[in-house]
């Protein structure tokens, strides 16, 4: 039974997202390391999820099973891509606003086609992703896309997964709003939640707030600003979602590492 509540001390859920576990393992830390995540490649879909030779990444169709409900992290970024430039170019320049390797993860917003990219991204240097074939292979467009950075080299406390800024274009000196897009797998009647500091201080951002808007379908998607910390340090932050008839979802929860690059563990 899961048990997760909207007050009080915090909760650890009792069941993890299936896609979840999908989308964030495993990890790797050097580009000999890097492995493609634990995908089934398409059988009937071309090109099947696999490693790129003499690349640090994996691209493709895959398949996908989901029997559990649960509300996800789908894109977290600081400015969206500039679609106009990138025609022209075909490429994106991705920078993960933090001093540790992650892992790149692009995928649609909407729940298919399932097709994925995974690439290493080096600490403080930008990543230049041509994203020719996933758009002429899938259809979608860029503004279709989701973001994501996921820290590697980092040893958070319990399984809860490690998230970095993403930057897709210039972002203005003191920007500290991270825009996020939130998920769900079923019809949801509200959905709610908060951040707070690794340290436990409160810095007045700790309770939890409604996310305003009608109730949702499945997979419908949300929008969700992040304002981070102005000390820089990173946070955890906390998704509630009921269902139609009342019921939480699974506790989505996830550490936003802060442009000092502060580690999980802090």
């Amino acid at each position: 039974m899961i048990d997760c509540v909207l007050a009080g001390p915090v909760r650890r859920c009792s069941l993890w997202a299936l896609a979840a576990a999908l989308l964030f393992w495993p990890f790797a830390t050097t580009a000999q390391e890097f492995r493609c995540a634990a995908l089934k490649p398409s059988g009937s879909q071309q090109p099947p999820y696999q490693r790129l030779p003499g690349q640090a990444r994996c691209e493709g169709f895959f398949e996908r099973n989901v029997s559990q409900p649960f509300v996800e992290l789908v894109s977290l970024t600081r400015g969206l891509p500039d679609s106009a430039a990138a025609a022209l170019t075909a490429s994106l320049q991705i920078s993960a606003l933090s001093n540790v390797p992650a892992r790149l993860v692009v995928h649609p917003l909407r729940s298919g086609p399932f097709y994925r990219v995974d690439a290493l991204i080096d600490p403080g240097q930008p990543l230049l992703w041509d994203a020719a074939p996933m758009l002429r292979a899938t259809g979608l467009r860029l503004r279709d896309l989701g973001f994501l950075a996921l820290a590697l080299a980092l040893a958070p406390r319990d399984d809860t997964m490690t998230v970095l800024p993403l930057s897709l274009t210039p972002t203005p000196p003191g920007e500290r709003s991270v825009q996020a897009v939130l998920r769900v797998s079923v019809a949801v009647r509200s959905l709610a939640w908060r951040r707070y500091r690794l340290d436990g201080s409160d810095d007045g951002a700790s309770g939890w707030r409604e996310i305003a808007g009608p109730p949702l379908y499945a997979w419908d998607r949300v929008p969700l600003a992040i304002e981070l910390p102005a000390d820089g340090k990173s946070v955890h932050v906390d998704v509630q979602a009921l269902d139609a008839a009342s019921k939480a979802l699974p506790l989505l929860r996830f550490i936003l590492i802060g442009p000092d690059g502060a580690g999980a563990g802090r």
